[in-house]
């Protein structure tokens, strides 16, 4: 065959190759974009599965923990609510009475810190428990290197207080226990919101989000019966609902979030 008798494409084929080339492409992009977008929302689904769980893990250990009979619930809102949480325990295996009371407390979890806020049980009179009361006290001095027989201790001095140690009200075997003042409430941070926990006197930090605005976290303080109360001392559980905000749009156009609800009962 002549050289001169070769044929090339001609335009309309190659014209017809480009544009099927361009639908292949655009199908392909199309699918990619399709599957970005998908697994964005499964991402985003989640992790707002987790961050509705993290937070009720959270506010269901303080609540389980609380006795509101007892004072522990402090203030109640709907978005928020402050406790008084405890957090280290010791046994009392020796206590001196006078100008500065001190309890000697058997080690067991963390030691006690010197300005640390804490309950002592009063047993008071042990023929009777009509008079058994916690002693609110807070430690001016530790001392750890004391012992209880063997096992490690410290003892805890409460300058100034001499007036709430009445003489043989705390027998050895009392129990010792430290708090602190926590509020949860949903918090705007920035932009999103957050379940914060709030450290009397200090800055709230961001535990959990981000939330819906208004009612990423809804509180519903309950009774005995199961009626709500507004009166602190009358809760016996908390309804919690968590609801996350991921800002995300599904593949029909509404926004990806996640939600869970308890309900928890206090220790009393």
């Amino acid at each position: 065959m002549k050289l001169g008798d070769r044929r090339g494409f001609t335009l309309t084929e190659l014209i017809v190759v480009t544009v099927l080339g361009a639908l292949v492409v655009a199908a392909s992009m199309q699918i990619l974009i399709t599957n970005q977008r998908t697994y964005t929302a499964q991402n985003a689904q989640i992790q707002g599965q987790q961050a509705t769980r993290a937070a009720l893990d959270i506010l269901s250990a303080e609540i389980r923990e609380i006795s509101p009979e007892g004072g522990d619930l402090i203030a109640m809102g709907k978005t928020s609510m402050s406790l008084r949480v405890m957090r280290k325990l010791g046994v009392a295996c020796g206590v001196t009475y006078g100008g500065t009371p001190v309890v000697r407390v058997a080690k067991i979890g963390d030691w006690f810190a010197d300005k640390d806020s804490v309950f002592v049980f009063a047993d008071n009179d042990d023929d009777t428990s009509n008079d058994d009361a916690w002693i609110s006290g807070r430690v001016t001095a530790v001392d750890t290197t004391v012992t209880c027989g063997s096992n490690k201790a410290a003892d805890l001095s409460f300058s100034g207080q001499s007036a709430t140690f009445a003489a043989d009200s705390v027998r050895v075997g009392a129990a010792v226990r430290s708090y602190l003042h926590y509020t949860y409430a949903l918090k705007q941070m920035g932009s999103d919101y957050y379940l914060t926990r709030q450290l009397r006197g200090q800055e709230a930090v961001a535990m959990v989000g981000p939330l819906k605005a208004l009612n990423g976290l809804e509180l519903v303080y309950l009774n005995g019966e199961g009626n709500k109360t507004a009166t602190a001392k009358d809760v016996r559980q908390i309804a919690v609902k968590i609801r996350t905000n991921s800002g995300v749009v599904n593949s029909v156009g509404a926004t990806v979030s996640d939600s869970i609800s308890a309900w928890v009962w206090t220790r009393n």
